[in-house]
């Protein structure tokens, strides 16, 4: 059943992506449009939630193998996406995001590692600042790509199809940097709830993560000055964001991927 559920958010993610380029291919998307597609959207949200609830929350703890992981923080993003998407004009990123939440989900699916957490209420917070801190970057590094490639469709004077959809680059910009210091702010939540609830946060199997986490924050606290006292922006504001956006992935991932993939341990 588990699977079944999980194969219908697939499809309905894929669905949703298409429905999106042929509906941006006729007009402009808006605030809240096409409601369509935002509709097919919230359906699979909650069946992707239905799939991935169960396979991460057990009796014994939280299974967050490398599958369950990936596929939970891209629900995150997308399920911010479309919410945001109700009241800004950026429903036409999902075009970047679904697809690759529906790899995550099927990723999931296929998962089969069995690495268990017993938490406790300091712990969930810390979990949860990191999902948010994580979903955030990630959608403005997302954003961030979209908007490179706008801005060199508009200097070779090429603005068509997926450019003529995207709202325009100044606005763009504005909530990319508020996607960046929310994001900011909930990845350095996570460090000091890190330091408060985990024991040994600097432990030999947390000390790379740690270390990794708080470069991220290092990097994208200079972006966020850099903005803020020297106007960064442009491909200078995309490098450091897909920078301190890889430093987080690696820290989130990079040991999993190395343990669970490679190693073939758990």
């Amino acid at each position: 059943m588990i699977i079944a559920i999980g194969l219908l958010a697939v499809a309905l993610y894929l669905v949703t992506a298409g429905y999106l380029v042929v509906t941006a291919r006729r007009q402009p998307l808006t605030q809240g449009q096409p409601r369509g597609p935002l509709a097919l959207w919230g359906l699979a949200l909650l069946a992707h939630l239905g799939a991935l609830l169960p396979m991460v929350l057990t009796d014994t703890g939280l299974n967050l193998c490398l599958g369950n992981a990936l596929s939970a923080s891209l629900w995150l993003v997308a399920a911010l996406l479309w919410l945001t998407s109700w009241r800004h004009p950026l429903a036409i990123l999902g075009v970047v995001i679904l697809p690759l939440t529906a790899l995550a989900a099927l990723t999931a699916l296929l998962c089969d590692g069995d690495t268990r957490y017993t938490t406790s209420a300091g712990i969930d917070l810390h979990i949860l600042f990191s999902a948010l801190g994580w979903a955030f970057l990630a959608l403005s590094t997302a954003q961030a790509a979209v908007m490179a490639a706008q801005h060199r469709a508009l200097h070779n004077h090429h603005a068509s199809g997926f450019v003529r959809a995207l709202p325009p680059l100044f606005s763009m910009e504005v909530w990319l940097f508020r996607m960046i210091f929310i994001g900011w702010l909930f990845l350095g939540l996570s460090l000091l709830s890190g330091l408060l609830f985990v024991d040994n946060l600097f432990a030999q199997h947390l000390v790379h993560k740690t270390t990794l986490s708080i470069l991220a924050w290092l990097i994208f606290s200079t972006l966020l000055i850099g903005r803020w006292r020297l106007g960064w922006r442009g491909t200078r504001a995309l490098a450091w964001t897909t920078g301190g956006f890889v430093v987080l992935v690696l820290a989130y991932f990079g040991s999993k991927l190395v343990l669970e993939v490679i190693l073939g341990r758990i």
